[in-house]
């Protein structure tokens, strides 16, 4: 390798090492900038002061769905600077959010784009990070319950495309996201608190201590008593003695030929080096060969989960809050005729329908048509609804009434007439679902009906008792000539009458 060989870069690492850890003996942290958004809101409405976990602060209590909390310009200019000029960011804020709840916790967004967000989903049980890279919103999920009514510190470290989550001083997650965009593409962003803009995601809980800091090591904020990933000095020593070690086995390693890179469909990549061929896909060069996996994705919660584009794995978005309910995304509803609402990733979209447009013609006249209650639509007297299509069970028959069909099961069958199932007659005697069996008969389950069966040697004198007489069957009810087995047919009748007697 030349005069620069690799135990000189080894001692030279070791040199650089220990000025930077043995400096009386400790770490040495760079200053840090701290921001106390809950200290520079632009109203003081919208909440209710209440005594938070920490005595110290002021704490808040937001419930009410009317408020705009936003903080003053110039905290927000302050803050958007440091969110550009700072690789490193640790985002604080001490919670108590109400069960069931989901909302924003910061924001920096306007009324129609999200820019960057923390937010709880307390009906996922998700904490979530929405960011922008080169424009395109991305998301990072994390599983863990934070709407549970309880105070909790939430810490959300952001170091180049490192995220790391911390609650309650314990360290719960470490993700490789995309690069955030630090620069807002558009001039009326503002950063809330408690909200994602005027009407979403609304916080319903307790806030304190929401702040951003300009360090990674920033959650030491909230737990001064807590490990950072800087050694102490022992582990310094040990550290070093460990170099030591490895420059003269490294030094034994100078004499072999080492492999120097992968070829990847005739591409050259580096040792090391981590490529992703798809958006499912993950290689890296390991000891000169390529080492490619598929990417596991994590169970999803939801009825809709939706895929990002530039993202493998499908994402749950966020519900809607809409006149006192919640509504998973992809959820439709009709609040009133002709209006139907959807929601769409926490924002309710309703569309009004034009009868005269978007109704289908009528070949009936007016005095004639039917308006039914809660449709948009009117009809015509006299609508096959049941050839119009219907959803009977194939043991149902589908009946036209006024305004809607109705399913009713077949004699013999039980249920709503969308589910339909066999009656077994033989478990009770007489009656709309029992058997008519009697004398020396014995019942008989079929599917749809049943048999009154005779005893061998004895013939029926009629289809519900049996005698010991002589009597030719050849054309009466349907028989087996060894066991003396009759098919009742009338009583499926019978059923069928009384059925039908019932309908209006």
């Amino acid at each position: 390798m030349g005069p620069f060989g690799y135990g000189y870069f080894i001692r030279r690492f070791i040199t650089t090492l220990g000025l930077i850890l043995v400096t009386t003996c400790g770490c040495v942290y760079s200053s840090q900038e701290v921001l106390d958004l809950l200290a520079h809101l632009k109203v003081q409405s919208g909440f209710t002061n209440i005594t938070g976990q920490n005595n110290l602060t002021s704490a808040i209590y937001l419930q009410d769905s009317n408020r705009n909390l936003a903080v003053s310009d110039f905290m927000l200019r302050k803050a958007l600077r440091i969110l550009k000029d700072n690789s490193e960011l640790t985002f604080l804020a001490t919670m108590k959010q109400e069960i069931g709840n989901s909302g924003a916790i910061l924001a920096f967004s306007s009324e129609i784009f999200r820019f960057f967000e923390i937010e709880s989903s307390g009906q996922q049980d998700e904490i979530r990070i929405h960011y922008n890279h080169d424009q395109h919103n991305y998301i990072s999920t994390f599983r863990f319950r934070l709407a549970d009514n309880r105070w909790h510190k939430l810490a959300v470290t952001l170091s180049g495309n490192h995220v790391t989550l911390y609650v309650d001083c314990v360290k719960l997650y470490e993700q490789i996201i995309q690069n955030v965009d630090r620069i807002p593409p558009s001039s009326d962003i503002q950063l809330f608190v408690g909200q994602r803009n005027r009407q979403h995601a609304l916080f319903r809980g307790g806030l304190q201590d929401v702040q951003i800091v300009t360090q990674a090591h920033g959650y030491l904020l909230q737990c001064p008593t807590q490990e950072t990933d800087c050694p102490t000095c022992s582990q310094y020593h040990a550290l070093q003695q460990q170099l030591q070690k490895a420059e003269e086995r490294i030094k034994e390693l100078e004499q072999c030929q080492c492999h120097k890179g992968c070829s990847y469909n005739g591409v050259s990549k580096n040792e090391g080096e981590v490529w992703h061929p798809d958006h499912c896909t993950v290689c890296s060069c390991k000891n000169g060969t390529v080492d490619c996996k598929k990417m596991d994705c994590p169970p999803v919660n939801c009825d809709h989960p939706v895929f990002r584009e530039g993202q493998c794995c499908p994402l749950c978005l966020t519900n809607c809050y809409y006149n006192g309910t919640y509504y998973k995304h992809g959820e439709s509803i009709s609040p009133r005729v002709c209006v139907t609402c959807t929601c769409n990733d926490s924002m309710m979209e309703c569309h009004k329908m034009d009868p005269e447009v978007s109704c289908p013609n009528l070949n009936c006249p007016p005095e004639k048509r039917l308006h039914i209650q809660g449709e948009c639509c009117p009809v015509c007297e006299g609508t096959d609804f049941c050839g119009l299509g219907n959803n009977c069970h194939s043991n149902a028959t589908c009946i036209n009434l006024t305004t809607r069909f109705a399913c009713q099961c077949l004699p013999g069958y039980r249920g709503d007439g969308v589910h339909c199932e066999d009656v077994n007659e033989c478990l009770t005697k007489g009656g709309k679902y029992g058997h008519h069996c009697n004398g020396q008969t014995i019942c008989e389950n079929t599917v749809g009906s049943y048999l009154c069966k005779c005893p061998s040697g004895h013939i029926p004198e009629d289809p519900y008792n049996c005698t010991g007489g002589e009597y030719d069957f050849a054309n009466s009810a349907r028989s087996s000539v060894g066991d003396g087995i009759f098919l009742v047919t009338f009583c499926s009748l019978l059923l069928g009458i009384l059925w039908v007697s019932g309908i209006r």
